[in-house]
């Protein structure tokens, strides 16, 4: 664990942020990010992106395999349960009570303007982690990477056009990226 990150700082930095964690997985990274990266410095951005990439690979919601990566590299197996106890409780209580308010009140003016403002806000915070990423990913010491130009290029494409599923676009991806590496050196 980290000289300066105490079991119940971990707890209670990701008990903050489940009771922040609007807009699922990728407004969840881009809060994690901001947290865990700008404002603490517990991990590095190179870091970060990398545990992001294992969280995104594997089954499971990425806040939550984010959260025990980060957990376990803080905290040992004790910071992962801390990590994802704290993030979790905020939404199981919020969602339980949201759920029931809204159910009857899902109709009103005042819930749809709510909810269309919270929407608003998780698209930027979507758009800030892309920006945020994009850069550590897509450029290697300021020069361009072209392996991941050139990979994020073809995926989007993937993505959007062909509507490949996101775990054969994660396989491909790896695939292409180990043979350019081992073949071309890349």
């Amino acid at each position: 664990m980290g000289d300066a990150v105490s079991h119940l700082e971990l707890f209670l930095t990701f008990l903050k942020m489940g009771f922040m964690m609007f807009g699922g997985a990728y407004g969840g990274v881009g809060l994690y990010f901001k947290v865990l990266v700008e404002e603490k410095g517990w991990i590095g951005e190179e870091e970060f992106t990398s545990i992001v990439g294992v969280a995104q690979s594997v089954p499971g919601p990425v806040v939550v395999n984010t959260a025990l990566q980060v957990g376990y590299a803080l905290g040992g197996v004790l910071g992962s349960a801390l990590a994802v106890l704290g993030l979790l409780f905020p939404p199981l209580t919020l969602v339980l009570g949201v759920t029931v308010l809204l159910r009857t009140y899902m109709d009103h003016w005042a819930v749809r303007a709510l909810l269309r403002g919270v929407n608003a806000a998780v698209l930027a915070l979507i758009l800030y982690t892309l920006l945020r990423l994009g850069g550590s990913i897509l450029l290697r010491g300021g020069a361009p990477d072209y392996v991941s130009l050139a990979l994020f290029a073809v995926l989007s494409i993937l993505l959007v056009v062909a509507r490949v599923e996101a775990v054969i676009a994660i396989a491909l991806a790896a695939a292409a990226s180990l043979l350019a590496r081992a073949v071309l050196g890349l």
